[in-house]
């Protein structure tokens, strides 16, 4: 990944594949072949059948503004939560796509240090999450 462009588009494969999977799992025999839920569903009101509307409408290239709004309101917060300048700085590059060696290079110091401060930073966001 080159830029927050290119993470955008990998967050939407890996959206539209889970979406993708979900639709193959409903589909099953055994959960009614998929006659439960229709396109419809994904309508406000869930009786137009209107070609335009549906789950196409829900896939797109680009973010909504609400989402990517979201996003940052949330990496926002969880960069926060880290207190510490580095921590945050380290975060923000790896987000970037900086290899451990380029951040350690950026700050001075050898790629094992930056793994133990992606571990504090794992360990400090997955205590959040569980709270």
């Amino acid at each position: 990944m080159d830029d927050r462009d290119n993470l955008w588009r990998l967050l939407v494969v890996i959206t539209e594949r889970k979406a993708w999977n979900l639709v193959q799992h409903e589909r099953r025999q055994k959960r009614g072949g998929g006659e439960a839920r229709r396109e419809a569903g994904f309508v406000e009101g869930g009786d137009s059948l209107d070609a335009e509307a549906g789950i196409n409408e829900c896939a797109s290239r680009e973010p909504t503004p609400e989402m990517a709004a979201q996003v940052a309101d949330e990496c926002r917060r969880l960069l926060e939560l880290l207190g510490d300048a580095t921590l945050r700085s380290v975060a923000v590059w790896k987000m970037e796509g900086y290899t451990n060696a380029e951040i350690a290079d950026k700050l001075g110091c050898v790629p094992v240090t930056i793994e133990r401060k992606l571990q504090l930073i794992r360990s400090l966001w997955a205590n959040e999450r569980q709270t």
